[in-house]
């Protein structure tokens, strides 16, 4: 009896044993228990939430002082020394550099040259209104260095035309050796040490043909002035032997009073320099010294930059914003401004300028078409922020509060450019419902015609249809699996 007992007792706990291990591989194997329809066709799902939303745009831009003033040279010259360097703070009226002395000098003798001119266009019109026994001979023997100037220009003609058919004749001999040459290397049967050489001559035949060629075409450019010369220079001498009409010579006399009109605004021209030509350049501002284009010894021409100055007190942020975001940007908006450096500096501004035209992009990428929307960014503090530093920008350009958001996945738009997305209903069925967008982040969009807790379809397809079967995933379980995604 105690045998049987004891095999009914070990028989039993098997059962047991084998009843619980097969519970439990059967609790393993069910899954997650779905929600809906269990034919339904299988969906995420979230519930539309209140939520505050903020749309930003992101962008890079440069530290610029708001204030600043670039010296510009005001005549030819050259610097003799450079008083400052970038960082130097400076006050109104230090002087930024000097000038060498002899810039004022040169003005001086140019001041003096032009003097000498109008005098002498003065004793012309005086000659041309009252002709005298000297002012005619004077008038033949330019008409005489006229004539001899057109017949040496016509000589140097022949002689470099004679060069030129010499050095074509070489040239052509040069050029059929070259390649002759340039044959054999091909064949193997020339060094390249004497293609090379060929190849130089070549050159050097081109190079004089060109040369010469160049110069007859100077040379005959100085006759056709030559000549021009000579006719004027003949046609004074006919005035003054009278051998044309009085109204000619009256013509000619208006025309050098109008050149000494014009050498005369040229010396006042002159002077206004002579003022400007002060020998010390000085700082037209309080400020810092953020940039020195020059250097000693340098020369500079009207316009040049010399010195920039700015006011480091007063920096905004300009930057260049993609056109895509255009209808977006005005002035006014909140900006977050961020630099990261070894001290991470963070302040606010406003946009307080957007350009009216979008320009040529000036970033790195630069592509030919590339083009963007300048902006600039009054700082509340600029604080631990330097002229040229790169900042990350924020630019708020709506921020809702307690508002409907759903995932931004969730909607879906129509071939008319509506938006819709799918609700799911107590009975497990979709419904299509249209809607309008608002604010939306990175995460979630605001819509209408929705409440909150309302359960929204969040991997919407073409597939689904308005009142379809659907099933999903509890909310605690849906969550793990979209994390899990």
């Amino acid at each position: 009896m105690k045998i049987k007992k004891k095999l009914v007792v070990a028989i039993g706990a098997t059962l047991i044993v084998l009843v619980m291990g097969m519970s439990l591989l059967g609790t393993q194997n069910k899954g997650p228990v779905l929600i809906g329809d269990p034919q339904g066709q299988l969906v995420n799902v979230e519930k539309a939430i209140e939520a505050d939303i903020q749309t930003k745009i992101s962008a890079t831009g440069m530290v610029k002082a708001d204030k600043n003033e670039t010296v510009l040279a005001q005549l030819n010259t050259q610097v003799e020394k450079i008083n400052v360097e970038v960082g130097d703070f400076v006050k109104k009226g230090d002087v930024l550099l000097t000038y060498e002395q002899e810039t004022k000098e040169n003005l001086q003798r140019d001041l003096e040259k032009l003097d000498l001119q109008i005098q002498s266009s003065k004793i012309l019109l005086n000659q041309m209104q009252s002709a005298s026994k000297q002012s005619i001979m004077g008038a033949e023997t330019a008409v005489a260095n006229a004539e001899k100037n057109i017949l040496d220009l016509e000589d140097s003609i022949k002689s470099i035309e004679t060069s030129l058919e010499i050095s074509k004749k070489s040239l052509e001999k040069v050029q059929n050796n070259y390649d002759v040459t340039k044959q054999l290397h091909s064949e193997g049967l020339a060094a390249k040490t004497e293609l090379d050489d060929a190849e130089q001559a070549l050159m050097n035949a081109k190079d004089q043909v060109n040369s010469l060629e160049t110069k007859i075409q100077s040379t005959k450019k100085s006759l056709e002035t030559a000549k021009m010369q000579q006719e004027s220079a003949q046609y004074d001498l006919d005035v003054l032997l009278n051998k044309v009409e009085d109204q000619t010579k009256l013509e000619n006399i208006a025309v050098k009073q109008n050149e000494i009109a014009s050498l005369t605004l040229q010396k006042q021209a002159l002077l206004e320099q002579l003022e400007k030509a002060a020998v010390n350049v000085i700082a037209p501002m309080d400020g810092v010294i953020s940039e020195v284009k020059v250097q000693d010894g340098s020369y500079v021409a009207p316009g040049a930059e010399l010195v920039k100055i700015i006011n480091p007190d007063q920096l905004v942020v300009k930057a260049e914003i993609s056109p895509y975001y255009a209808a977006q940007l005005e002035t006014g908006l909140k900006v977050a401004v961020k630099y990261n450096g070894s001290t991470t500096v963070e302040t606010e501004g406003t946009v307080s300028m957007v350009s009216p035209v979008a320009v040529q992009k000036s970033a790195q990428d630069k592509s030919a078409t590339s083009t963007a929307i300048p902006i600039e960014v009054a700082l509340d503090s600029s604080k631990g922020l330097k002229e040229g530093l790169t900042v990350d920008l924020k630019i708020i350009t709506s921020d809702v509060k307690d508002v409907i958001a759903v995932p931004l996945l969730a909607t879906m738009t129509d071939k008319e450019d509506n938006n819709y997305l799918f609700v799911v209903g107590e009975d497990g069925k979709l419904s299509k419902r249209m809607v309008k967008q608002g604010a939306a982040d990175n995460q979630y969009v605001q819509v209408s015609d929705l409440e909150v807790g309302d359960i929204v379809v969040t991997n919407p397809t073409e597939a689904l249809e308005d009142g379809m079967s659907v099933r999903y995933l509890p909310f605690e379980e849906a969550g793990e699996q979209n994390d899990s995604n």
